[in-house]
């Protein structure tokens, strides 16, 4: 399913969005078809009752899954920008828990992509969230020709 290969470390210095960095999201496993990110629930990332805020789950998920969807292209001028999200939050995620969430390909066609992520606490192994995205599959090139005169 991939076709560039790359490494978790690699991922975590130059593919992080700089918002993805901030919540402490890291990569921790690249295999063919899934991407797997841990992650500890801190102080910023818990509703005033002490526990994960549900945009947290959108994130994890928008990310995981276009980083993966983007590591499906073979062809430089195309990239993968999310077009549908769709998150269940099953179960509470405390201050303290550390996160596992791994994406999984559902469809990966030629112009649209649709990956499940599934975020579980690592130690219970207990789902917190599952979310749904759907990824367009663009051409860069009709992109910048559309931003042209724009400005």
């Amino acid at each position: 399913v991939f076709v560039k290969q790359v490494s978790p470390d690699e991922i975590n210095r130059s593919w992080l969005p700089k918002l993805d960095k901030g919540l402490g999201i890291q990569i921790t496993e690249v295999s063919d078809g899934q991407l797997k990110a841990e992650f500890l629930i801190d102080d910023g990332l818990v509703q005033p009752f002490g526990i994960m805020h549900g945009g947290v789950s959108c994130v994890v998920g928008e990310s995981l899954g276009s980083i993966a969807g983007s590591m499906t292209l073979g062809d430089p001028n195309f990239t993968v920008v999310g077009q549908s999200l769709y998150a269940q939050h099953i179960r509470p995620a405390k201050l303290g828990h550390v996160l596992e969430a791994v994406a999984i390909p559902k469809h990966i066609g030629r112009r649209s992509q649709i990956w499940e992520i599934t975020i579980s606490e690592r130690e219970s192994k207990k789902d917190i969230a599952r979310v749904n995205l759907t990824l367009a599959v663009v051409d860069l090139r009709s992109m910048a020709d559309a931003n042209k005169g724009q400005g």
